[in-house]
């Protein structure tokens, strides 16, 4: 991995730190630009496990150990510092440091703070750097292959950003280098980003809009495009991402791009659910039904996947599929058997249909297997 020179480093001040306004935790923050210290601290609170790092800061004080990684450009008031690396401990100390806020953000606070633990966050040490390139490579290294990785959304959303900026003098390859990860990884990621960031800009899609909560589930759409019958579908050629270019779609396949985005992740303003239940296998089978324009028209129409995968599905595959799922779903049952209580008796019914039913399919399973040796 190539290396950048790392500045030396300096006691700052905790009340002269900003936050970064362009941290790739951020996922689900409108208007990031102009977004509230609370905003974007209840953003973290919901993203980054802050409670954790509160206890350990209440219990051990602040261990200043590692330094934040500051610049002075883009700070929203002179003098200050915007915190390119340590977003999340600066989040802990202000809250720490002011706990109706962090109330406010729904975390919680022990009562008692020792002035131990308080004089501990008026200071902490920091690298200085002149702007987000002069941190990038050791920033990306920590969190891409490092000790404190991101999800994949946070990792494309941080070097897509790198890529576009410097797309005129630097490589995939030379980013893959710098953060010592593999070049193809590298360029799923960017891809999926420019994809993604493509449907956001031209709002046939956001993030805030899907049907499913919780993380955000990126990898979806990088791995789908790894697919032929997504690119097909999409109109991407086939080495599209060996130099992608921000809006890679085309604009004649732009309804196409919303559609797919709806079948992975739904839609609550239309009121789609996602239909992908487990990426594996629901991504494949739903490439099989794009790819087959009748099975789409039934998905279109539908919004079932395994009704329209039917339609393009070898018929011993799609019951071997439902039954491996079934004796997956029972599997689960078994375990959680010692939570059933006896007043659930209401519940003996179910179970009993669901013994016929395995029992019929066995029965005739055998009956179909005799036939074809007979």
């Amino acid at each position: 991995m190539n290396t950048t020179a790392v500045p030396k480093s300096f006691l700052v001040e905790t009340k002269q730190l900003e936050f970064d306004r362009h941290n790739p935790r951020l996922v689900e923050v409108d208007g990031l630009e102009t977004a509230s210290d609370k905003i974007i601290m209840a953003a973290l609170v919901a993203e980054a496990d802050i409670g954790e790092l509160v206890a350990s800061i209440v219990a051990n004080t602040y261990m200043d150990i590692e330094p934040l990684i500051v610049t002075q450009k883009g700070t929203q008031k002179t003098g200050h510092y915007r915190v390119l690396e340590g977003n999340r401990r600066l989040s802990a100390i202000r809250f720490l440091q002011n706990p109706a806020l962090a109330r406010d953000c729904r975390l919680s606070i022990p009562k008692d703070i020792s002035n131990e633990v308080l004089n501990s966050l008026n200071t902490v040490t920091a690298y200085l750097v002149d702007d987000e390139e002069g941190a990038r490579a050791f920033i990306g290294f920590k969190h891409i292959n490092g000790p404190h990785r991101w999800d994949s959304y946070a990792k494309a959303r941080f070097i897509s950003d790198w890529y576009l900026k410097e797309i005129d003098k630097i490589t995939i390859d030379d980013i893959a280098n710098k953060l010592g990860d593999n070049n193809q990884t590298v360029r799923s990621l960017i891809a999926g980003m420019l994809v993604l960031k493509q449907a956001e800009d031209e709002e046939l899609f956001q993030i805030n809009d899907r049907s499913k909560r919780g993380p955000f589930g990126f990898s979806h759409l990088y791995t789908a495009l790894g697919r032929i019958e997504y690119r097909d579908f999409l109109g991407l050629k086939k080495d599209w991402n060996q130099r992608p270019l921000q809006n890679p779609v085309p604009s004649s396949h732009k309804e196409k791009l919303k559609e797919v985005l709806q079948y992975l992740y739904g839609s609550k303003k239309d009121d789609i659910q996602s239909v992908i239940k487990s990426q594996n296998p629901d991504l494949k089978h739903l490439g099989q039904v794009i790819a087959n324009p009748i099975a789409r028209n039934i998905l279109f129409t539908t919004k079932d996947l395994e009704a329209a995968r039917e339609e393009v599905g070898n018929a011993s595959d799609i019951f071997q599929d439902a039954l491996i799922i079934a004796h997956t779903r029972v599997q689960e049952v078994m375990k959680k058997i010692s939570k059933f209580s006896a007043n659930q008796d209401n519940l003996l019914s179910i179970a009993m249909e669901m013994a016929e039913n395995a029992n019929n399919i066995h029965t005739l399973m055998e009956i179909k297997i005799s036939k074809s040796k007979g």
